[in-house]
């Protein structure tokens, strides 16, 4: 039942024009935390290579990028603000999600920023500025 049920909503969806879309990610450690910010992207050309978004809850802001690179990537995320930031959070070798994560950050003006390598291609975009 729940199989069928699944294959009807993204009929449906497919159906009025729209796509089936995946939950919008939230921290591991804090589920309860809300995005602040725009979404922002990493761009190769025309093309998105990931979205990167900056989120606030349990006492901390937390930073996250998404890949959808389907080349050899590695990616990495950071929090900046205020003339201050987190060392980069490197992901392992084509890790889509990676995060980190700031509570020193918590009373200053952040983003995140976001970096795909791709050979030697170093693409870099940032989230929302985010007071």
């Amino acid at each position: 039942m729940l199989i069928k049920l699944g294959i009807v909503t993204t009929g449906v969806a497919l159906l009025l024009g729209g796509t089936a879309q995946a939950a919008e990610p939230t921290p591991p450690t804090c589920p309860s935390a809300v995005q602040i910010g725009s979404t922002g992207v990493v761009k190769r050309g025309t093309t998105t290579m990931a979205t990167i978004t900056q989120f606030e809850g349990c006492g901390a802001k937390y930073g996250h990028i998404r890949v959808q690179a389907s080349n050899p990537f590695r990616a990495s995320i950071r929090l900046s603000g205020g003339g201050s930031f987190t060392p980069p959070t490197q992901g392992a070798l084509n890790q889509r999600d990676v995060w980190t994560s700031s509570k020193a950050l918590n009373d200053k003006c952040t983003a995140a920023v976001g970096t795909v390598q791709i050979g030697e291609d170093e693409l870099t975009g940032r989230s929302g500025l985010s007071c």
